[in-house]
C-alpha cells in the first residue's frame, strides 16, 4: 500500500524543523511559556499550536497543506467539496441551514435532531414543519421513511429542503435511499447531521454513508468515533442542489478566525488513519465487539439490547441494560465505580461508544470485561424489572409538529415564569435540552404539553444534566406571555 498522505503533519514538521522562536501569537510561544502546574502532555501538544505563518497555510483561504488536506478529504468521501471544521459539528449544522434556507421558507425536519439544528433553524428564520420518527418497541425514537417523507412533501409542496439525523445517538437508523430520491425528484436538497458517523465511509459492517445515496450536504463529528480532538468534524457537499460557494461563505463566517492547528492536524489524522482502515482491521473489530457481546450474553446481571425495528445498526454503539431491573442511571453509577465511563444514561439503557479497533489492539475489550468482572453486583433501591421509553422521546409521539409563533413573532413577546403544572398549553420561551444527547425535549416556541412537563419533572427527579430550563430546578418554565 502507499503511504497515506498527512500534509497537515508534513507542513508543521517542516516548520518545527526549523527550530523557530517565537514572536507571534500564541502566548504560549510553541509551549515553552507555561504554568509550572502545566501537564507535561499538554506542553508537548502546544509545540504543535501554531498559527497562519509563512509555510503553514490559512483556514480560511487555503492554498498550501490545508489546502491539500481538504483535498484529500474530498477524495476519500467521493464529494465535490469537503471542509476542515474546528468548531465542532454545530458549526458544520448553522452553515449548511443558512447556506441554503431563506427567511419564511419551509423545510421538513426530523424532530430528534440536536440542538444545533435547531439553533440554525432560529438563526435563518426558517419555517420548520419538524417531522417525529419511528418508534422501536421501547420508544427509541429512530429516523424518518420514505413514505412519511413523502406524505409531507404532498402536503406541502413548498418544501425548500429537508433536514434528517443519520444515524440517532444509539447508531439507529432508517435507509434513507429512497427518501433521498424523492426528494431529488422534486428538486428539494436533503441536509443530514451525520454526527455519529464519520467512520460509515469505511463500508461494511457500518451503515452506508448518506453521501453514498446522494445527500447534498453531510455533517460528520470526527470527534465522535475517529481518532480526532474535540470539535474536529468535516462538511462535505456534493450535486447541483446547493450552493457550494454561499455554504462556503457560512463556513467561513462562522468558524474561528484563530482556528486550531492541533485539532486541524489530527482531523488530517483522523481521515488518514480511516483511509488506511482495511479489511483485516473490519474483520478484527468485530471479532472484539462479538468477544464482548458473547461475554455480556452470559452475565448473569447485563444484557445487549438491539433493536429489531431499524434498518442499520452501528456496531460501534452499544445499549446495555440490567436483567435485575436497576434503572440505567443506577447501572451507570455502578460501572463508574469500577471506571467505566459511558457515553450516557436513560431509565433503562446506559450507552458505549465503542472504539475503532485496528488489528492487534486486544487490550480495549479486555480490559472492559476485566472491569465488569471487578464488579460486585447488588439491587438498585427499587429495583424492578421495567421496560419503560426514553424520556425525551415518550414526550414527543406526535406525528408532526410545528412552532406555535414564527421566531419573528419570539422576538416581540415578553417572558413569564409558570409553574410546569400551570404551563401545559402554554408556549415555552425557552428550550429544554437534555445533555447528553443535546436533544431539545421542549424547544423555544413549542407549545407545552402534559407529556412534556411530565418528562421535564421526571428529568429533575433523575438529576439529569439539562441545558436550558433556567428556573426548572424551582419547578418552573419560561413561557411567553399572553395578549402581547
Amino acid at each position: 500500500m502507499d503511504k497515506i498522505k498527512i500534509p497537515i503533519l508534513e507542513m508543521l514538521e517542516a516548520h518545527r524543523g526549523k527550530v523557530p522562536l517565537s514572536l507571534h501569537v500564541p502566548g504560549h510561544k510553541n509551549g515553552s511559556m507555561v504554568h509550572p502546574r502545566t501537564p507535561s502532555g499538554l506542553q508537548s501538544a502546544m509545540s504543535w499550536d501554531m498559527t497562519e505563518l509563512t509555510g503553514l497555510d490559512d483556514l480560511h483561504s487555503p492554498e498550501e497543506g490545508i489546502k491539500e488536506a481538504e483535498t484529500l478529504l474530498s477524495s476519500f468521501y467521493q464529494t465535490d467539496r469537503s471542509y476542515l471544521l474546528v468548531n465542532g459539528s454545530t458549526v458544520g449544522n448553522l452553515a449548511m441551514i443558512l447556506g441554503v434556507i431563506q427567511p419564511g421558507e419551509k423545510v421538513l425536519v426530523q424532530r430528534n435532531c440536536h440542538k444545533s439544528v435547531m439553533n440554525g433553524l432560529e438563526l435563518a428564520r426558517a419555517n420548520p414543519i419538524f417531522i417525529h420518527p419511528e418508534l422501536d418497541a421501547e420508544g427509541v425514537e429512530i429516523g424518518l421513511t420514505a413514505s412519511v417523507i413523502n406524505k409531507y412533501l404532498h402536503r406541502h409542496p413548498d418544501t425548500k429542503a429537508i433536514i434528517l439525523t443519520y444515524p440517532n445517538y444509539y447508531g439507529m437508523a432508517m435507509d434513507l435511499e429512497d427518501l433521498i430520491k424523492e426528494a431529488h425528484c422534486l428538486q428539494i436538497p436533503v441536509l443530514v447531521d451525520e454526527a455519529h458517523g464519520a467512520h460509515y465511509a469505511a463500508g461494511d459492517p457500518f451503515p452506508p454513508s448518506a453521501l453514498l445515496h446522494g445527500a447534498d450536504i453531510v455533517v460528520h463529528s470526527a470527534h465522535k468515533t475517529l481518532p480526532a480532538m474535540t470539535m474536529g468534524s468535516y462538511l462535505h457537499i456534493q450535486g447541483n442542489l446547493v450552493s457550494a460557494e454561499q455554504v462556503e461563505r457560512y463556513v467561513r463566517m462562522l468558524q474561528s478566525s484563530s482556528p486550531s492547528y492541533p485539532i486541524m492536524l489530527s482531523l488530517d489524522l483522523a481521515r488518514a488513519y480511516l483511509e488506511g482502515y482495511g479489511e483485516l482491521d473490519k474483520q478484527y473489530l468485530q471479532k472484539q465487539i462479538q468477544l464482548l457481546k458473547d461475554y455480556l450474553a452470559s452475565h448473569k446481571q447485563l444484557a445487549v439490547y438491539e433493536t429489531e425495528d431499524a434498518d442499520w445498526l452501528d456496531p460501534l454503539k452499544l445499549m446495555i441494560y440490567h436483567r435485575g431491573g436497576l434503572s440505567g442511571q443506577e447501572l451507570q453509577a455502578k460501572l463508574e465505580e469500577a471506571g467505566l465511563y459511558s457515553e450516557l444514561s436513560t431509565d433503562r439503557f446506559v450507552l458505549f461508544v465503542l472504539p475503532l479497533l485496528k488489528e492487534g489492539e486486544e487490550y480495549f475489550i479486555k480490559e472492559i470485561i476485566a472491569r465488569f468482572e471487578s464488579i460486585v453486583w447488588n439491587e438498585g433501591k427499587g429495583a424492578q424489572a421495567r421496560h419503560t421509553a426514553l424520556i425525551q422521546d415518550e414526550a414527543n409521539r406526535r406525528e408532526h409538529s410545528e412552532l406555535a409563533l414564527s421566531y419573528e413573532e419570539m422576538e416581540r413577546l415578553q417572558v413569564d415564569r409558570q409553574p410546569l403544572s400551570l404551563a401545559i398549553g402554554e408556549i415555552a420561551a425557552e428550550a429544554v435540552i437534555p445533555y447528553p444527547p443535546g436533544i431539545p425535549l421542549i424547544q423555544r416556541g413549542e407549545r407545552i404539553t402534559e407529556e412534556v412537563a411530565e418528562a421535564c419533572q421526571k428529568l429533575l427527579e433523575q438529576g439529569k444534566k439539562i441545558q436550558g430550563g433556567m428556573f426548572l430546578k424551582e419547578g418552573e418554565i419560561q413561557v411567553f406571555k399572553r395578549g402581547l
